[in-house]
Parts: C-alpha cells; sequence; structure tokens
C-alpha cells in the first residue's frame, strides 16, 4: 500500500530553500536600502556644496584667497562645508572649490561632496574697448 504525502525529510529540505531564499531576499532589500541613504545624503551635501559655490559666485565681495568652514541646515539636518578659494594660473580667475559632509558622526576627513568652480573678472571692469560687446550702434550718423 502507498500512501500520498510528503515525507519528513521532504518538508524540512523545502523549508530549508524557503529559508534561504528569504534570507536573500532580504539582505538585497537591506543593501538596497543603505544604498538609497547613502545616494540621498550624497545628493544633499552636493546641493550644501552647490549653494556655497553659488553665494560666492554672486557676492558683491571679491572673494580672497583663504580656507573657510561653515554649516548650513538643509533637508532638517546640519551639514559642514569645506571652502578653499586661491588665484589660478590665468590672471583675474579665483579657482573655487567646496566639500560638505553631514555634520552628525561624520569623520574628521571625510567630504561627501566636492564641487569645484570658478570665478573671474568681468571683462568691463577691466575696461577693454571690445565692439562685439558694445551695444550702442556704431554705423548710426
Amino acid at each position: 500500500m502507498k500512501r500520498r504525502g510528503f515525507t519528513l525529510v521532504e518538508v524540512l529540505v523545502a523549508l530549508a530553500v524557503v529559508a534561504l531564499g528569504s534570507a536573500a531576499v532580504m539582505t538585497a532589500l537591506s543593501t538596497g536600502s543603505q544604498s538609497t541613504a547613502r545616494l540621498r545624503e550624497r545628493s544633499y551635501a552636493e546641493w550644501v556644496a552647490l549653494n556655497r559655490m553659488a553665494e560666492i559666485r554672486v557676492s558683491r565681495e571679491w572673494p580672497l584667497a583663504s580656507n573657510e568652514l561653515g554649516e548650513e541646515a538643509m533637508a532638517g539636518q546640519r551639514w559642514q562645508w569645506r571652502q578653499t578659494i586661491e588665484r589660478s594660473d590665468v590672471r583675474g580667475v579665483w579657482r573655487i572649490r567646496v566639500e560638505a559632509r553631514l555634520l552628525s558622526g561624520a569623520s574628521e576627513d571625510r567630504w561627501i561632496a566636492t564641487v569645484h568652480g570658478a570665478r573671474g573678472d568681468d571683462l568691463a571692469s577691466l575696461g577693454r574697448d571690445d565692439s562685439i560687446w558694445d551695444t550702442a550702434d556704431r554705423s548710426a550718423p
């Protein structure tokens, strides 16, 4: 007489396979969640650095060679930025680097976003006479 059904060993093997599959899915979900959190943190840090870069570029005060640290609030968190301004090899152009990181729990050398930019002299402020920039109509009598 033959009985239908699964033996205890078959059921245990099936449960082991399901457990391994579930563990793999949970690991993948956890890794994806951590990656999303890191990407969000990096995006906010880059925005902080880009905001600081924009402030330097639109400032009425001309930048001087300097290294400065500062803080800013964004997305309900405190962020630290570090800016470095130095002369470039091109006369009248300043090289700007701004780095940013999350303030809480950040290691001393772990800047997670860096943006580079420049600010230079305005052609009009140097008193150059360049007809392509002159808006006056010179052909009129």
